[in-house]
Protein backbone atom coordinates (compact mmCIF):
# COMPACT_ATOMS: atom_id res chain seq x y z
CA UNK A 1 0.00 0.00 0.00
CA UNK A 2 1.38 3.35 -1.00
CA UNK A 3 0.99 6.40 1.24
CA UNK A 4 1.20 9.97 0.04
CA UNK A 5 2.27 13.09 1.88
CA UNK A 6 -0.27 15.83 2.38
CA UNK A 7 0.43 19.07 0.44
CA UNK A 8 1.21 20.96 3.67
CA UNK A 9 3.71 18.31 4.79
CA UNK A 10 5.30 18.24 1.33
CA UNK A 11 5.81 22.02 1.41
CA UNK A 12 7.25 21.91 4.93
CA UNK A 13 9.71 19.15 4.01
CA UNK A 14 10.74 20.97 0.83
CA UNK A 15 11.38 24.20 2.75
CA UNK A 16 13.39 22.38 5.42
CA UNK A 17 15.61 20.77 2.80
CA UNK A 18 15.99 23.84 0.56
CA UNK A 19 16.55 26.47 3.27
CA UNK A 20 20.14 26.60 4.55
CA UNK A 21 20.66 26.68 8.30
CA UNK A 22 22.53 29.95 8.02
CA UNK A 23 22.22 32.25 5.04
CA UNK A 24 24.73 34.98 5.88
CA UNK A 25 28.12 35.28 4.20
CA UNK A 26 31.62 35.89 5.51
CA UNK A 27 33.48 39.09 4.66
CA UNK A 28 37.21 39.61 5.05
CA UNK A 29 39.66 42.46 4.91
CA UNK A 30 43.43 42.73 5.18
CA UNK A 31 45.31 45.63 6.70
CA UNK A 32 48.93 45.42 5.52
CA UNK A 33 51.71 47.39 7.19
CA UNK A 34 54.75 48.19 5.08
CA UNK A 35 58.07 49.75 6.02
CA UNK A 36 58.62 52.69 3.66
CA UNK A 37 62.01 53.83 2.34
CA UNK A 38 62.44 56.47 5.07
CA UNK A 39 61.60 53.96 7.81
CA UNK A 40 58.03 55.16 8.33
CA UNK A 41 55.15 52.69 8.40
CA UNK A 42 52.49 52.85 5.70
CA UNK A 43 49.22 50.93 5.57
CA UNK A 44 47.67 49.28 2.52
CA UNK A 45 44.93 46.80 1.65
CA UNK A 46 45.22 43.67 -0.46
CA UNK A 47 44.12 45.71 -3.50
CA UNK A 48 46.42 48.72 -3.00
CA UNK A 49 49.65 46.99 -1.92
CA UNK A 50 52.56 48.08 -4.16
CA UNK A 51 54.76 45.45 -5.81
CA UNK A 52 57.82 44.33 -3.83
CA UNK A 53 56.67 46.12 -0.67
CA UNK A 54 58.56 45.39 2.54
CA UNK A 55 55.61 43.96 4.48
CA UNK A 56 56.04 44.00 8.26
CA UNK A 57 52.62 42.58 9.22
CA UNK A 58 49.25 41.56 7.88
CA UNK A 59 46.12 41.85 9.99
CA UNK A 60 43.17 39.77 8.80
CA UNK A 61 39.67 40.49 10.06
CA UNK A 62 36.67 38.27 9.30
CA UNK A 63 33.03 39.07 9.93
CA UNK A 64 29.57 37.84 8.96
CA UNK A 65 27.21 39.79 6.72
CA UNK A 66 25.12 40.39 9.85
CA UNK A 67 27.96 42.53 11.22
CA UNK A 68 28.89 39.94 13.85
CA UNK A 69 32.63 39.25 14.13
CA UNK A 70 33.87 35.75 13.30
CA UNK A 71 35.18 35.03 16.80
CA UNK A 72 37.24 31.86 17.26
CA UNK A 73 37.07 30.87 13.59
CA UNK A 74 39.97 28.91 12.17
CA UNK A 75 42.47 30.46 9.77
CA UNK A 76 44.82 28.80 7.30
CA UNK A 77 47.53 30.71 5.45
CA UNK A 78 49.00 29.31 2.24
CA UNK A 79 52.35 30.55 0.90
CA UNK A 80 53.08 30.95 -2.82
CA UNK A 81 53.76 27.61 -4.50
CA UNK A 82 52.09 25.58 -1.72
CA UNK A 83 48.33 25.71 -2.37
CA UNK A 84 47.59 22.42 -0.58
CA UNK A 85 49.72 22.67 2.57
CA UNK A 86 49.13 25.53 5.02
CA UNK A 87 52.17 27.63 5.84
CA UNK A 88 50.51 28.51 9.15
CA UNK A 89 47.20 27.78 10.88
CA UNK A 90 45.57 29.47 13.84
CA UNK A 91 42.40 30.78 15.45
CA UNK A 92 40.82 34.21 15.05
CA UNK A 93 40.56 36.18 18.31
CA UNK A 94 37.34 37.51 19.87
CA UNK A 95 37.37 40.43 17.41
CA UNK A 96 37.67 38.05 14.42
CA UNK A 97 41.31 39.10 13.90
CA UNK A 98 44.59 37.34 13.23
CA UNK A 99 48.01 39.01 12.83
CA UNK A 100 50.98 37.47 11.02
CA UNK A 101 54.20 38.38 9.26
CA UNK A 102 54.71 36.59 5.92
CA UNK A 103 58.04 35.13 4.83
CA UNK A 104 59.25 37.83 2.40
CA UNK A 105 61.57 35.36 0.68
CA UNK A 106 58.40 33.76 -0.73
CA UNK A 107 57.05 36.40 -3.11
CA UNK A 108 53.81 35.79 -4.96
CA UNK A 109 50.18 35.06 -4.10
CA UNK A 110 49.43 34.27 -0.45
CA UNK A 111 45.99 32.81 0.20
CA UNK A 112 44.29 33.27 3.57
CA UNK A 113 41.22 31.13 4.33
CA UNK A 114 38.89 31.50 7.33
CA UNK A 115 36.29 28.98 8.47
CA UNK A 116 33.66 28.47 11.13
CA UNK A 117 30.93 25.82 11.14
CA UNK A 118 28.97 26.27 7.91
CA UNK A 119 30.91 29.36 6.76
CA UNK A 120 34.17 30.07 4.93
CA UNK A 121 35.87 32.61 2.73
CA UNK A 122 39.33 33.38 1.39
CA UNK A 123 41.39 36.33 0.32
CA UNK A 124 44.47 36.50 -1.93
CA UNK A 125 47.32 38.88 -1.16
CA UNK A 126 50.11 39.33 -3.71
CA UNK A 127 53.40 40.14 -2.01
Amino acid sequence: MMRYLTPALTIALTMAIATPLSAHEVGMRATIEVQAAGGATEVYTETTLPANARVTSILIQAYYSTGELMSDGSISIYAPGSPDVPWRTGVLNREGRYLFTPDLSRRGRWTVRVESPGHSNFINIVI
